[in-house]
């Protein structure tokens, strides 16, 4: 498979990749996005303890293996459809599960269907404890 190009906003001290495919000027504004920063306070977490990756193929999933030798990836969080190659068909939405043996991966709906839908929302903070905190 080709290297699917990827932008990245942030350090990663902690190895959580948060995922997402949107317009280069939407994803610079990411890091100020109110539900995402909630999301992560919950885990203990700040903007500051993760990177945001942007997948910048339309269709394409970015390759585990590059994410894993350019960021260290260890868990990873997609918000939104084919993100991730290796997960694309192995996974359902909401339901945490183990790559490779060590990269934890949990994929979702995009962060502007989530933000104001209360089931979603409750759906992926269930998953999200049970990757993180469980």
């Amino acid at each position: 498979m080709a290297h699917i190009p990827f932008s990245t906003l942030g350090s990663n001290p902690h190895g959580l990749v948060i995922l997402v495919r949107l317009p280069a000027e939407q994803f610079r504004k990411l890091p100020r996005n109110v539900f995402l920063n909630n999301l992560l306070k919950a885990l203990r977490l700040v903007m500051e303890d993760v990177v945001l990756v942007n997948v910048e193929h339309e269709k394409y999933p970015v390759a585990l293996c590059s994410l894993r030798r350019e960021l260290a990836a260890r868990q990873l969080l997609a918000f939104g459809k084919n993100l991730l190659d290796v997960a694309v068909y192995t996974t359902q939405p909401y339901e945490p599960v183990l790559l490779y043996g060590d990269t934890a991966f949990l994929g979702a709906g995009e962060i502007d269907m989530l933000e104001y839908d209360a089931g979603r929302k409750k759906q992926l903070w269930q998953a999200v404890q049970r990757m993180f905190l469980g």
